[in-house]
């Protein structure tokens, strides 16, 4: 008896320990409803990196019948946001998995992006919007943060390098500008003064 119960235990725990790679999960992504369907939204590749081949993981489950919903690719599409940029993008299946799409993109900046989903769902609208954050699927993170030994600037790096010094001597050349007009606004008030002071001096002298 107490074998059986050691060898039931033994069982249990290695389900256990199984059951993560037995079962594909789609970890740090958020979930939305649309009618009788569930959308698992997030990235491809996680945690996300800048600069890093990667793309939409999509998942659609019809909750009635617990059955992921197949042959979307023609009736829903995809928008990807970040700050004030939006592209739309055609999904595609991923191979292999039912229910499952993607559509590839190259995050080129760290930080929020959100993901659009529209269209319809075997006749049901959709027109969902998921941002990234801590509740719902990981922001992309800047390269720098993984790499080693230290990577070498992206192009977009040293745009963003140029930019930042652009705008710093444009605003030093501003606050030099403002400078010399005040300047030049003082020199004015005092010559008339001057020039005000210069013949009562001279009168008094001939006085």
């Amino acid at each position: 008896m107490k074998i059986a119960t050691r060898i039931a235990a033994l069982a249990v725990l290695a389900g256990a320990l199984l059951a993560p790679i037995a079962m594909p999960t789609a970890s740090a992504h958020g979930h939305l409803k649309a009618g009788d369907y569930e959308l698992v939204i997030g990235f491809l590749n996680e945690p996300a990196y800048q600069g890093e081949p990667n793309g939409l993981d999509l998942r659609v489950t019809n909750e009635k019948t617990s059955q992921p919903v197949k042959n979307l690719e023609d009736t829903l599409k995809a928008e990807l946001t970040y700050g004030g940029s939006k592209q739309e993008f055609a999904i595609h299946a991923q191979w292999g998995q039912d229910g499952a799409y993607t559509a590839d993109v190259i995050p080129t900046k760290a930080g929020t992006y959100t993901w659009r989903i529209f269209g319809t769902i075997e006749g049901t609208p959709v027109d969902l919007s998921l941002t990234s954050g801590p509740e719902t699927f990981g922001n992309v993170n800047a390269k720098a943060t993984v790499a080693f030994p230290a990577a070498e600037p992206t192009s977009q790096d040293l745009l963003d390098q140029v930019a930042q010094a652009r705008a710093i001597g444009i605003t030093g050349i501003a606050v030099g500008a403002i400078a010399l007009i005040a300047a030049l606004f003082v020199l004015l008030r005092k010559a008339p003064a001057k020039a005000q002071a210069a013949p009562a001096k001279a009168q008094g002298q001939q006085a």
